[in-house]
């Protein structure tokens, strides 16, 4: 009991120490969202400027920048960093995973912030030094670089994997999530005060890379390593190259050939953990993860564009304004943090408990011929508790979860006025507890050794999904805006959620009836 709370203990300092980092990286790029289009619009105005052979160049506030052209070379900049963003950070999840475990978390957690200054910085030098080529070239090392970002975001649940168990990897998860939306809603609030109060246009990029940097540091000296890189790693090592051999001998491809091929397949790879198979330990065909992926790819489609679906639909049904805007995402964000921090651990902890009773009153009512049967019974009863029990409930938390998404969006594709959407927002963070929780049950359901790469599966999928969530509402969103009917959106996005829900459903079955 003594070893069980002096883990329990140590798993909780080490995700205290990561709260702060959480927020410091997730600070930098939130506090540039009311900045970043106005510095691409001014670099596409100097653009058109430059094939006009206009001298001297325009200022930001110019005519010429508020000219369509500019506009639609805008647009397509946005979209095409967000689709580079999108690629790059699907392809990288599998290296970044494997050189957490090669070389550990730790390093990782000061290198990416590092690197995303990279991206920050990219965006001040191609606004303050003209040129008509270097811009392009900044422009797209910022779609590279700021996957660093994100990558920062996902060292930190394998950290979560390495120290926490069934019971607690959830309220974790929370906790990290709950910090990754306080960093956007106060980023927010700061972009939306600097861009009104401060004349100085590039101040909050300078503020995204003191944050970075800020983060960078905090990382290096305060927070430990958890992956063990002693015998276990070498043993891993040695393993991993007996594999590789042992594939060399039965491909018959030169090695050189294979290890092109290796190095192709490599970034995909976590994803066939995620296809149907039979597990080498049990011999059961394991179909559950291929559902849970269904299910997380149909709510993330629905759920990732919204941020941006409702500035749009508030801006074109209520005539907001840009300042109101940025209020409106921080209230998203920060409304969805107050839920997942304290509500959300709340909900988890005492569903838990009704669960735990319901279980233990239907055991009790069950008939048994001998005083061993109960015996047994009681023994996998307790075996059971702090594992099956734990992971079914996320299970059916998840549900409701996903289910309470596709309401709030269903409320908001109804809503007349903007007093009524905005209500329908709060319903909305009622179901922010579906991405912490999509971790645990994803971890939960491999094997012990294999969490890290559920986690990359995990995070594979999300970014694919938030690829494709731009493109599929984006593209429904101009259809029925044509026609009058913006709030049509949410309640397409309400489908993608409830088609989740649905995929999750014989999760809660197969869950109940397993012993």
């Amino acid at each position: 009991m003594s070893d069980q709370g002096g883990r329990h203990g140590k798993a909780g300092s080490i995700i205290n120490r990561i709260l702060p980092f959480t927020f410091a990286i997730t600070l930098g790029p939130s506090v540039t969202a009311s900045t970043a289009l106005f510095i691409v619009r001014a670099l596409m105005c100097r653009h058109v400027a430059y094939q006009q052979h206009d001298v001297p160049l325009p200022s930001p506030d110019a005519e010429l920048c508020g000219n369509p052209v500019v506009g639609a070379w805008t647009a397509s900049v946005m979209t095409g960093l967000a689709v580079l963003d999108g690629i790059v950070s699907f392809l990288s999840t599998s290296y970044v995973r494997n050189l957490a475990d090669k070389y550990g978390r730790r390093p990782l957690l000061y290198t990416l912030p590092i690197l995303a200054m990279i991206a920050t910085s990219s965006l001040i030098v191609a606004y303050l030094v003209p040129n008509p080529i270097l811009p392009w070239i900044l422009l797209a090392l910022n779609g590279i670089f700021i996957t660093a970002s994100t990558k920062s975001l996902f060292v930190p649940t394998l950290l979560v994997s390495d120290v926490a168990d069934d019971e607690q990897r959830t309220r974790y998860f929370s906790r990290l999530e709950a910090v990754s939306l306080l960093g956007p809603g106060t980023g927010f609030i700061l972009s939306a005060l600097t861009s009104r109060y401060s004349s100085i246009t590039l101040l909050p990029y300078y503020l995204a890379l003191g944050f970075q940097f800020s983060a960078s540091v905090y990382a290096f000296f305060c927070i430990p390593e958890t992956k063990d890189m002693g015998d276990d790693a070498d043993s891993d090592s040695g393993d991993q190259s007996q594999d590789h051999h042992h594939r060399h001998r039965d491909s018959g491809l030169p090695e050189a050939v294979e290890e092109v091929v290796e190095a192709v397949v490599d970034p995909i790879k976590p994803l066939g953990l995620l296809l149907p198979h039979r597990d080498r330990e049990t011999g059961k065909f394991e179909w559950r993860l291929t559902l849970l992926t269904v299910a997380l790819l149909c709510n993330t489609i629905g759920i990732v564009f919204i941020p941006t679906a409702s500035l749009l639909y508030l801006s074109d049904k209520f005539g907001f304004q840009p300042e109101q805007n940025g209020w409106i995402l921080a209230y998203l964000a920060l409304s969805k943090f107050v839920f997942v921090l304290l509500l959300f651990p709340l909900i988890q902890k005492g569903g838990r408990k009704l669960y735990h009773a319901f279980l233990e009153r239907r055991t009790r009512n069950v008939s048994t011929s001998t005083e061993r049967s109960r015996l047994i019974q009681r023994q996998s009863y307790k075996k059971r508790e702090a594992s099956s029990e734990a992971n079914h409930f996320d299970i059916i938390l998840l549900f409701f979860s996903v289910g309470l998404d596709a309401l709030a969006l269903i409320m908001v594709s109804l809503a007349n006025t903007p007093k009524q959407a905005i209500i329908s927002y709060a319903f909305l963070a009622l179901g922010s507890g579906d991405q912490p929780t999509f971790k645990s049950v994803f971890v939960s359901l491999v094997p012990e050794d294999m969490g890290g790469e559920a986690l990359a599966a995990l995070d594979m999928v999300w970014n694919a999904a938030r690829l494709l969530s731009p493109l599929i509402l984006g593209t429904i969103y101009a259809v029925v805006l044509e026609k009058g009917m913006p709030q049509v959106l949410f309640l397409v996005a309400g489908a993608f959620c409830a088609a989740a829900g649905a995929f999750i459903i014989p999760l809660v079955i197969i869950g109940r009836k397993q012993p």
